[in-house]
């Protein structure tokens, strides 16, 4: 047998876009699986400079290119390396596209060590080249250069191989299936099918299937000493010396103000400044509350990264502090993190979509599932980090459906193996359940199978809360959603009329389709007649995009009534539909009993994914019809159109106020703790009146704790007075001028914060030319990814300056130097054409003094809160709107801003006082 050649390929390139961006290094190594044949590196000079962000990731710089041979020099060599082996590359498809608009097509398919490494090791923290190596022991000294790269993919290509034979018999056995149909066959099917040929049929130790039969219990109440809870916390703080602990006046008191609460009942509202400690100062005295009285503590959070600290770093120091109280309270003591039952993996469901992977539109997602179901405890499909098109399809595997946990034939419910009903016992006996502010308002409004009824409750962010509710009691339907979901009917009813006289199911397979097609036509002209409503009544066109909202004299026209006419039509089309689907499952399911193997298979498939389509059906069609017809002055309903691309038509609604839905939070429990960093309208006052109206919090204790940062010494905060009014022409220039001037000062280092994207990218345009002369790099939110990617940009490449919108302004952490220069560039009142905040506004006397100032104080606090995150940051914040001295609101936003020093000075002179403040980064001249 001929031994398969290998070409590991790595390019470096100036740009993105195959055909428009160029090739400026090609690194091969032409391979065996056991040896190396021969390795070619080699620069090559491009027509255009690549620009400073390729520059700096690569190292490659213009002096080193300008001496480099053409690509016509390069090209020969590079085919004689490539002849008769298969392409290996991470991420290789976008190599080749860069080979292809060069000339160069392979003629074999490529191997590609990306996907294999999502199947293989579906739950790794990253699958990014760098990541995997660092992860399997694979050297990678020089990353971004080409050689080097196209050396650890070869090394990883192999490390992917061994991973192989680790995993169980039945995850290979799926992956065998997957991989010999559809789009895998060639890619990543072909090496898969290799490795299954050549690796031993052996069981590895600890791959077997864990059957955990558990019994459903309470918490654990555990004897602890005598004393008062707010004595205990106190002894638990006391048991670690300094040097173990760094003891915080301010912590220890808002300790003891949580102590009484659950000691007593009753509601407090804590405001504490960043560094004080807050996690702690709640954890401990809640852990030793629900150890004392074997009760639930449920603990909400917004952001994703305070769920991380509490469930990796926290609870294990209070843990911790709580031995010194009582070893055996600590050792008792049980935390767990639960999520929507839809996160879950139902293996019920996978193993029904594995016997019909042939058909599945995306089998990474499959082969991943059940490589991952072997070695995953909590089933938790955050562990797989799914892009947005496999998030699509996770409905179709995860334990969303709600008769799942009714259903006794289950075996892995049965045997205790079930992901949800583990998750679901293990919170039950839980003294701390970790959750999050959205799972927490389900579980108000229509229960959460998840979260167990805690006597206490601790909302930690809860600034966030009210926006978080209001989401989750929101609904928002628009034609492509309903279609869709029509069209899943669709795609069923013709699986179905395939095989319908063969199973007994031809008139239902008959009826469907009928039904089908009305309920299209009809959902049709609905939107069509929404479109001509917005287009006419429109009270709000913001350039793509125009809305209308439902007021009570709207719905009372001519033209909305035509509309909810057309939608009773439409609703009576999609009610049979819904029916008549639930009548194929019902009878799917009683047909599959005459049937054995791949017929009661499919059969129960098929009723399987027509309860799935019932449950979504029902569901949109319910939020469709509450949008069109529910006329309550407590809702706000509005229909948008968008101008530009899809036209696309939207029916939304909202509640006006989310107090009453929260109120059963404060009322209802023994007691509630709301905490966070921002709170109140000023960081000098506790005034919460504001919070408490909004959350429907009629009686609370408060209390306000300071960072104990030393922000005298350690912080700045200026207020250029030379940048032009919004109003002026030429506005953005100067911002741009002044973001320029001062991230320069800086050396990198900087955040700035905008309201919109088009401010952002307006500035952007002006900016980004001047900073790249300056040695900079501008992140821009969007363009250059997520929120959370490019903060991650700007924490491993401090010359940076990072420009963001609305997700920058809060939950952001970028402690030590890679953030020194925080820039607002407009206080952040809300826009004017949000309807729900509009219809809000109006249910003030004074609309601006009571509620939208007071909002637009606490997300200032929030965004200025991004700098100095620990007690050795050094930073300074710049607000480039005049507003903030030119009105006289305008101090209120200045007493909002942590107590430093403050200068009112050009831009210029901010510059040279940065210079002079802020320490030099590492390397800095």
């Amino acid at each position: 047998m001929t031994e398969r050649i290998y070409a590991a390929v790595d390019l470096e390139m100036t740009g993105l876009k195959p055909g428009f961006d160029e090739i400026i290094e090609v690194g091969v190594i032409r391979c065996t699986p056991e040896r190396v044949l021969d390795s070619w590196q080699t620069l090559v000079r491009p027509m255009e400079m690549p620009p400073l962000r390729v520059q700096r990731m690569t190292g490659i710089t213009p002096e080193m290119l300008e001496s480099a041979p053409a690509w016509d020099q390069v090209e020969g060599r590079l085919r004689e390396l490539l002849d008769g082996a298969t392409l290996l590359g991470h991420n290789i498809g976008f190599d080749e596209s860069f080979l292809d608009a060069a000339g160069i097509t392979p003629t074999s398919p490529s191997v590609d060590t990306l996907p294999l490494a999502q199947i293989l090791d579906p739950a790794a923290p990253s699958h990014r080249l760098g990541e995997l190596c660092l992860r399997y022991g694979i050297p990678l000294d020089d990353a971004h250069r080409a050689l080097a790269d196209a050396e650890a993919c070869r090394q990883l290509f192999l490390s992917l191989g061994e991973r192989f034979a680790e995993h169980s018999l039945d995850a290979r056995d799926a992956l065998a299936e997957i991989s010999s149909t559809g789009s895998f066959f060639w890619q990543p099917g072909r090496v898969l099918r290799d490795w299954e040929r050549s690796t031993p049929r052996v069981q590895p130790p600890g791959k077997r299937r864990t059957v955990r039969p558990s019994i459903a219990r309470s918490p654990d109440r555990v004897e602890l000493p005598s004393g008062s809870l707010a004595g205990l916390t106190e002894a638990a703080f006391a048991s670690l010396d300094d040097d173990e602990f760094e003891h915080r006046p301010e912590q220890l008191e808002m300790a003891r103000d949580v102590a009484e609460t659950l000691q007593h009942g009753g509601t407090l509202i804590v405001e504490a400044g960043t560094g004080t400690g807050k996690s702690l100062a709640y954890l401990v005295p809640a852990a030793l509350w629900a150890l004392k009285t074997g009760s639930t503590v449920i603990v909400s959070t917004h952001t994703i990264n305070l769920q991380q600290q509490l469930v990796h770093k926290d609870i294990e120091f209070a843990r911790r502090l709580i031995a010194g109280v009582s070893e055996d309270a600590s050792d008792a003591l049980l935390a767990t993190v639960v999520k929507g039952r839809d996160n879950y993996l139902c293996q019920q469901k996978l193993d029904l979509e594995l016997g019909r992977c042939a058909d599945w539109e995306d089998p990474l997602l499959l082969a991943r599932a059940a490589v991952w179901r072997s070695g995953t405890e909590q089933g938790d499909r955050a562990e797989l980090r799914l892009p947005a098109p496999m998030v699509d399809l996770w409905p179709k595997l995860s334990a969303g459906d709600t008769r799942c946990l009714s259903d006794r034939s289950c075996e892995y419910a049965n045997d205790g193996s079930c992901f949800l009903l583990r998750v679901q016992r293990q919170a039950a006996a839980s003294h701390i359940v970790i959750a999050n502010h959205a799972l927490l308002v389900r579980a108000l409004v229509n229960g959460a199978i998840t979260m167990p009824d805690g006597a206490v409750a601790i909302i930690d962010e809860a600034h966030a809360l009210e926006d978080v509710a209001t989401d989750q009691l929101s609904l928002a339907m628009n034609e492509g959603w309903m279609m869709e979901t029509v069209a899943k009917v669709a795609r069923g009813a013709d699986s179905l009329a395939a095989k319908a006289e063969q199973v007994g199911l031809d008139d239902q397979s008959t009826a469907l389709a009928q039904s089908v097609a009305r309920s299209e036509m009809s959902l049709a002209k609905l939107f069509e007649d929404v479109a001509a409503f917005v287009s006419e009544y429109a009270d709000d066109r913001m350039g793509n995009q125009d809305r209308v909202t439902l007021s009570p004299g709207a719905r009372n026209s001519r033209a909305w009534s035509d509309v909810e006419i057309v939608w009773e039509g439409a609703h009576e089309d999609l009610i049979l539909l819904s029916a008549e689907v639930k009548e194929v499952a019902d009878r799917g399911r009683s047909e599959a009993a005459e049937y054995r193997g791949d017929e009661e298979q499919q059969l129960l498939s098929f009723a399987e994914e027509a309860d799935l389509l019932v449950t979504e059906l029902n569901e949109r069609m319910n939020q469709l019809n509450r949008a069109v017809t529910e006329h309550s002055e407590d809702i706000v309903a509005w229909a948008t159109r968008e101008t530009r691309k899809s036209e696309r038509t939207s029916v939304h609604a909202a509640p006006l106020s989310v107090a009453d839905y929260l109120r059963p939070l404060w009322q209802d429990r023994h007691a509630a703790v709301l905490t966070g960093a921002t709170l109140a309208a000023s960081s000098q006052e506790a005034d919460f009146g504001y919070l408490r109206e909004r959350l429907g919090i009629n009686d609370a204790a408060e209390a306000q704790y300071g960072s104990p940062f030393d922000y005298e010494r350690r912080c700045r905060i200026y207020l250029p007075g030379d940048i032009l009014d919004a109003d002026n022409p030429e506005h953005h220039d100067s911002v741009a001028d002044a973001v320029v001037t001062l991230a320069a000062a800086a050396d990198g280092r900087t955040m700035v914060l905008f309201r919109s994207y088009s401010a952002m990218n307006q500035v952007a345009r002006r900016a980004q030319e001047r900073l790249e002369q300056e040695g900079l790099v501008l992140l821009r939110q969007g363009r250059d990814g997520s929120a959370a990617a490019v903060v991650e940009a700007l924490r491993r490449h401090s010359r940076s300056v990072l420009f963001g919108v609305n997700a920058l302004w809060t939950g952001v952490d970028v402690p030590g130097d890679a953030l020194s220069l925080l820039i607002v560039t407009r206080l952040p009142f809300a826009p004017p054409y949000d309807p729900v905040l509009r219809a809000r506004g109006e249910q003030y006397e004074n609309e601006f003094m009571q509620f939208t100032l007071p909002a637009a104080i606490l997300q200032f606090r929030q965004g200025v809160g991004r700098l100095v995150r620990t007690q050795s940051d050094i930073g300074a914040i710049a607000i480039l709107d005049g507003r903030i001295v030119s009105r006289r609101y305008g101090q209120q936003f200045i007493k909002a801003m942590p107590p430093a020093p403050l200068r009112q000075i050009p831009s210029a002179a901010v510059a040279n006082e940065l210079r002079e403040f802020l320490p030099r980064p590492d390397g800095a001249a």
